[in-house]
C-alpha cells in the first residue's frame, strides 16, 4: 500500500486539529463562563467594563461554534481516513492471503512431483539381506510383473537380480493392463495351498520393510507352482 504513509500523516493532522477543536471550545466555554456568571464577573473585573464582558461573550460564543464545527470536521474527516486506511490493510491482508494460498498449492503440487521422480531402489545393504534371505527359500518359478512405466520396470529388474542371485531362474516381463495399479503384490493360485517358496519370498521382502501383499490370482498365475511378484506404479 503505497499511499499508507500519506494517510498515516493525514490521520495524524486530523487528530491534532482535532485537539485543537477541544482546546477552542474550552476556551470559548470560559469566556462565557465570565460573561455569564456574576461571581466570575466580579472576580475577573468585567462588571465595571460592559463593554469587554459583552464583546468576550460574544467572542466566547463563537469559539465554542468554530471549535464544535472543527471537532466534527476533524472527527469525520479523521474517521473516513481510518476507514481508509483499514480497506487498504484488508485489501493488502487479503492479497497476502491468496499469496499464501498460491505458495502452498504450488508446494504441495512440488512436492507431489518429487514423490513422483523418487525411484525405489533397492539399497546395496538390503540387496545383500534379501538375497540371503531368498537363498534359505525352497526354489520354484517367479515371474516378476512390471507396470508399463521406467520407474517400475527399473524396481522389478532389482528384485529380479536379486531373485537369480538367490539361486531362482525368474522372468521379469511388463504386466498385463489389469495389473497397472499402484502397490506392490504376490499372486498365487490358491492362497490355502501357496507354492512352498510363495511364503518364504514375502518373508524376505518383509525383512527389507517391502510389504508383498499375497493374493490369489487364477487369471495371471499360469499354474500352481508359480508365484507372481506385481510391481505397480509407486503410491503417492
Amino acid at each position: 500500500m503505497n499511499e499508507y504513509p500519506a494517510l498515516a500523516q493525514e490521520l495524524a493532522t486530523w487528530d491534532r486539529l482535532g485537539n485543537i477543536a477541544v482546546a477552542v471550545v474550552l476556551a470559548g466555554v470560559i469566556l462565557v463562563a465570565l460573561t455569564q456568571f456574576e461571581w466570575l464577573t466580579r472576580l475577573s473585573g468585567l462588571e465595571r467594563r460592559p463593554g469587554w464582558q459583552w464583546a468576550l461573550g460574544k467572542f466566547g460564543a463563537l469559539l465554542v461554534i468554530a471549535g464544535i464545527a472543527g471537532a466534527i470536521v476533524a472527527t469525520r474527516s479523521s474517521r473516513n481516513t481510518s476507514e481508509r486506511i483499514a480497506a487498504g490493510l484488508n485489501a493488502q491482508a487479503a492479497a497476502a492471503g491468496e499469496r499464501a494460498k498460491m505458495l502452498e498449492r504450488d508446494s504441495a503440487q512440488l512436492r507431489l512431483q518429487l514423490a513422483r521422480l523418487k525411484w525405489r531402489v533397492i539399497a546395496p545393504e538390503d540387496q545383500t539381506l534379501l538375497v540371503e534371505w531368498l537363498t534359505k527359500a525352497p526354489k520354484g518359478p517367479v515371474i516378476v510383473f512390471h507396470a508399463n512405466d521406467d520407474e517400475p520396470r527399473s524396481y522389478a529388474q532389482q528384485i529380479g537380480d536379486a531373485l537369480k542371485a538367490a539361486g531362482f531362474d525368474p522372468k521379469v516381463v511388463q504386466a498385463p493392463a489389469a495389473l497397472n495399479l499402484p502397490g506392490m503384490w504376490l499372486l498365487v493360485r490358491d492362497m490355502q495351498q501357496p507354492p512352498a517358496h510363495a511364503v518364504p519370498i514375502q518373508t524376505a521382502f518383509r525383512e527389507i520393510h517391502v510389504q508383498l501383499d499375497g493374493q490369489p490370482d487364477g487369471q495371471h498365475v499360469p499354474d500352481a507352482k508359480t508365484v507372481v511378484i506385481v510391481v505397480g506404479s509407486r503410491r503417492i
